[in-house]
C-alpha cells in the first residue's frame, strides 16, 4: 500500500508543469531523475535488475553484496581430465545456500598455442553458464583462467609453464581479440556484472623466462582496457596485480582512468597454511616474506591494509576473486570467519574458491581439499549431514545474511 501510494506521488510530480517544465528544459535533471526512478521501482520490485541499462556499475557500489562462489566448467577439472560438467542442479544447490553470485572460473575462449583459434568446447561452456546463471537469476562474472600464450600450465605446481603473453605479441593481439570477441557476444546479457580477463598474472613470477616489470603489465592492460571500450561501455572490468594477483601487490596498484574497473585480489594468505599439505594451524606463526610472524585476525587485515588503503584512497570497488584453502587444515573454519568479517567489515565483494569442483595435477591425481561441501574432516563421511558441516554452514550464513 505504501509503495502504491508513493508512485501515485511520482505520477502527480511528474504531472506537475512547472515541474515538467523544468525537467524538460535541463537535460542533466532528466538524467538524474530518470536515475532516481529507476532505482525506486529497482527497491520495490517493478523493474528487474537486469532491465535497468546502467545498473551493472552500480551493483558494485553497495559494499559487499556480492558473495558467491568460483565454479568450473568440470566436476573433475584439469588439462588431463574434464569429466562430469557442472549442472543447473549444481547451481540451484547453490542459489538454496543463498549465494547471488557465480564466477565462472574457467578456461578462455581461444587456444593458448598458435595460430590462436577459437576452442569450441570452451566456447561451449562459457555459453552454457551464461545461460543458465540468467535463467537462474544469478548475478555472473566470466574470470579467464587461460588464453593466447597463457595456458592452464601455468596454475601448476609441478612442471609450471610461463605466460607467454607477456613476451610474444602475437599472442597479445589474440588475447585482445579474444577479449573483444567475449565482451561482444555477451554485452546485451544484464546479469554479467564484470569480466576478469586475466586471472592471477604472474609475469613477474616466472620459470625461465625474464620477469616482466609492472609497467609492462600495466601497460597491456590499458590497451585491453581501450579495445573492450570500443565494445561495450558498460561492462565492469576486473583488473588484479601481478604477483599471483596477491594483496601486498596493492603497493604499486595503478588507478586506472576509467570509472568501470573493480579492483581485485586473491586471498591465499599465509599459503602455507591455505595451499600447503603440513601441520600448520591457523592462528599460529607463519613466514610474511622473510619474518616470521603470529598470524591471527589482527594480522590477516594487517596484511589486506594496501588494498584497504588503495580503496579509501580512490573510492573504488573491491572483488576477491579467490579465497580458500584445505578444508581439512586445523582452524580452517575460524580463518574463513576472520576473512568473512575483514571482507565485510571493509566492503569488499568476494567469491569462495571452488564451488562442487576440482583440480587435477599433472600426475593424474584429483584433490578435493577445496571442496568445503565435502566438510573440514580429511576423511570424507558420506554419512554425515550437511547441518554439521561448519564450512558449508558459514558459508551458508554469511551468503544467507541480510545486506
Amino acid at each position: 500500500m505504501k509503495n502504491f501510494i508513493t508512485i501515485i506521488i511520482l505520477i502527480s510530480l511528474i504531472k506537475n508543469p512547472l515541474i515538467g517544465q523544468q525537467i524538460d528544459s535541463n537535460p542533466d535533471t532528466v538524467a538524474d531523475f530518470s536515475q532516481t526512478l529507476s532505482h525506486f521501482l529497482n527497491k520495490i520490485g517493478l523493474l528487474n535488475r537486469h532491465q535497468i541499462k546502467n545498473s551493472k556499475i552500480e551493483v558494485w557500489k553497495n559494499d559487499s553484496f556480492l558473495r558467491g562462489a568460483n565454479v568450473h566448467p568440470y566436476k573433475h577439472f584439469s588439462p588431463f581430465s574434464m569429466r562430469e560438467p557442472i549442472t543447473k542442479k549444481d547451481l540451484v544447490e547453490l542459489k538454496k545456500l543463498g549465494a547471488n553470485l557465480v564466477v565462472a572460473n574457467y578456461p578462455g575462449v581461444f587456444t593458448y598455442f598458435p595460430p590462436y583459434q577459437i576452442d569450441s568446447l570452451n566456447l561451449k561452456n562459457l555459453d552454457e553458464i551464461v545461460l543458465l546463471t540468467e535463467k537462474l537469476d544469478f548475478y555472473l562474472i566470466i574470470s579467464f583462467r587461460c588464453g593466447p600464450g597463457k595456458s592452464l600450465f601455468t596454475f601448476f605446481d609441478k612442471n609450471r609453464e610461463d605466460e607467454l603473453i607477456f613476451h610474444d605479441s602475437l599472442a597479445q593481439e589474440k588475447y585482445i581479440e579474444m577479449c573483444r570477441f567475449i565482451t561482444e557476444r555477451y554485452k546485451d546479457k544484464r546479469h554479467l556484472i564484470g569480466i576478469n580477463f586475466i586471472l592471477e598474472p604472474h609475469g613477474d613470477d616466472p620459470v625461465i623466462l625474464n620477469p616482466i616489470e609492472d609497467t609492462t603489465y600495466f601497460s597491456f592492460v590499458d590497451r585491453l582496457i581501450l579495445e573492450v571500450r570500443k565494445v561495450d561501455n558498460e561492462i565492469p572490468i576486473i583488473v588484479q596485480p601481478q604477483s599471483w594477483a596477491y594483496p601486498d601487490k596493492f603497493i604499486w596498484m595503478k588507478n586506472f582512468d576509467d570509472d568501470k574497473i573493480i579492483y581485485s585480489f586473491d586471498m591465499y594468505f599465509p599459503h602455507s597454511f591455505t595451499n600447503e599439505k603440513n601441520d600448520s594451524v591457523y592462528p599460529g606463526y607463519f613466514y610474511d616474506r622473510d619474518s616470521l610472524v603470529y598470524v591471527d585476525s589482527i594480522y590477516l587485515e594487517k596484511f589486506l591494509k594496501p588494498v584497504i588503503e588503495f580503496k579509501e584512497k580512490y573510492n573504488v570497488p573491491i572483488f576477491v576473486n579467490e579465497y580458500g584453502g584445505i578444508r581439512f587444515k586445523k582452524g580452517m573454519v575460524n580463518y574463513i570467519k576472520d576473512l568473512h568479517k575483514i571482507f565485510i567489515r571493509n566492503g569488499f565483494h568476494f567469491a569462495y574458491y571452488v564451488w562442487r569442483s576440482e583440480w587435477g595435477e599433472t600426475d593424474g591425481n584429483t584433490f578435493d581439499e577445496y571442496n568445503f561441501e565435502k566438510g573440514n574432516e580429511k576423511t570424507i563421511d558420506s554419512d554425515k549431514e550437511n547441518n554439521h558441516n561448519e564450512l558449508l554452514n558459514e558459508l551458508k550464513t554469511i551468503w544467507k545474511m541480510k545486506r
